[in-house]
């Protein structure tokens, strides 16, 4: 318990360095949870001169709230499966999966998020280990496959969709999953849509989650293999 102190006050004053923070606390399906995410990105927008540096990560989305519930009401379908997160941003789902005995590789293409994802899993006291920086446009093979893909509000850029299918293709085990979760973009369901007219099935659910005194409806959505080998 001491050393995951000591390990947690290191990062955060090396985080400190960079970024003015914001701890949230917050009660999920009866468990609480700590995250640390930057207290306002609009000052980051000022650094960055290319919009693919937009810090989308540096956020807590209510789409990563929506999938950590989902996980948490489906936890037998995570325990002691291996499992990716896709842009794990402050790391909220993946540290939920972790917590329900998911075996997860958290992975983002930014490496400040990786150490919000380690902070934040010391403070929520699950493994702090796995990590991945990787652009999904040239995801490393080396990362092997997985019985579970997850992914939080990664569908809005429509550029990126074929490299998301790629990932698919290349990491998912035969009979895994992949599990996304969005709030309702046009790009989403269009995504979804396109790989339903390729072979996958998929199913939806809605997610009711409550964020800053808002609520909102979250589309979870599961695709799986449902063409021919």
């Amino acid at each position: 318990m001491e050393q995951t102190a000591v390990e947690c006050e290191a990062i955060l004053r090396h985080l400190q360095e960079d970024y003015t923070l914001k701890r949230i606390v917050f009660n999920l399906e009866g468990h609480t949870f700590e995250i640390y995410k930057v207290e306002d990105i609009d000052p980051l927008l000022d650094r960055i001169s290319d919009p693919e540096e937009i810090p989308f990560w540096a956020e807590l989305w209510p789409a990563s709230i929506g999938l950590a519930k989902f996980i948490l009401e489906h936890a037998d379908d995570f325990r002691e499966k291996r499992c990716l997160e896709l842009g794990a941003g402050v790391g909220l789902a993946g540290i939920v999966a972790k917590k329900v005995g998911a075996m997860m590789l958290q992975s983002d293409y930014v490496q400040s998020a990786l150490e919000f994802c380690r902070l934040n899993c010391r403070l929520n006291r699950v493994s702090a280990s796995e990590f991945l920086m990787a652009d999904w446009r040239s995801f490393p093979e080396s990362a092997g496959t997985f019985d579970r893909i997850i992914g939080s509000d990664i569908l809005y850029e429509k550029t990126l969709h074929s490299a998301l299918t790629d990932i698919f293709w290349n990491h998912l085990k035969p009979g895994g999953k992949i599990i996304l979760a969005d709030p309702g973009r046009d790009y989403a369901r269009n995504f979804v849509e396109q790989n339903k007219s390729r072979g996958w099935h998929v199913s939806e659910a809605l997610i009711p989650t409550e964020y800053e005194s808002k609520t909102y409806q979250i589309r979870i959505y599961q695709l799986t293999w449902a063409g021919e080998p």
